[in-house]
């Protein structure tokens, strides 16, 4: 009899012992890291249990870092040496367009540049921890500021900045400058 009450319970120790809700199962893990969607399990819990209000939403959680296009195509991502930004006055006369913006725009860089109003050097999101050095450092990481604005995007930005290119929180990263294409026509 004793060895059958042993082997009953060697499935259950054993189920026990695989650590379910310790961490290793991605469902689990974000309980208790102090995210929101931490916040939201800890909501559905309690309303489960009948013990406070249903959360309205589920808060979505982006990855910490995106990968870089190279990486993605196999190829190690190039680190220039230094990055310079130039800038030139664009002048419209009237009854012309307006030019096409810097070279390398895309769709995704004009449509950010119209819906973020603030300028360079504006804080509109709230950034802790972030150095400017370490910025400046992360953004030799990319080939162009073009390539560093639309990583960051990639990445979730300007809400959240997972590789700390966003120091003073105006959405913008390694100096690229929002003016030129918000007179573009793209």
């Amino acid at each position: 009899m004793r060895n059958l009450a042993i082997l009953g319970l060697a499935p259950l120790l054993a189920l026990a012992a695989c650590g379910e809700n310790t961490g290793w199962n991605p469902n689990y893990s974000a309980m208790h890291n102090g995210s929101r969607y931490a916040e939201y399990l800890q909501q559905r819990e309690q309303a489960l249990h009948g013990h406070g209000p249903v959360p309205d939403a589920i808060p979505v959680q982006l990855p910490v870092r995106a990968p870089t296009a190279a990486e993605i195509a196999g190829a190690p991502a190039k680190k220039p040496g230094q990055m310079t930004v130039t800038t030139r006055p664009v002048t419209v006369r009237p009854g012309t367009a307006a030019p096409v913006a810097a070279s390398g725009a895309t769709p995704v860089l004009v449509r950010y540049a119209h819906q973020e109003s603030q300028n360079p050097g504006q804080t509109k999101y709230p950034r802790s921890g972030v150095s400017a050095n370490a910025a400046a450092r992360a953004c030799l990481a990319f080939p162009s500021v073009n390539a560093a604005q639309t990583a960051f995007i990639a990445a979730g930005g300007p809400v959240i900045d997972p590789r700390g290119l966003d120091p003073d929180g105006d959405g913008f990263v390694c100096g690229w400058d929002p003016r030129p294409y918000r007179q573009s026509r793209l």
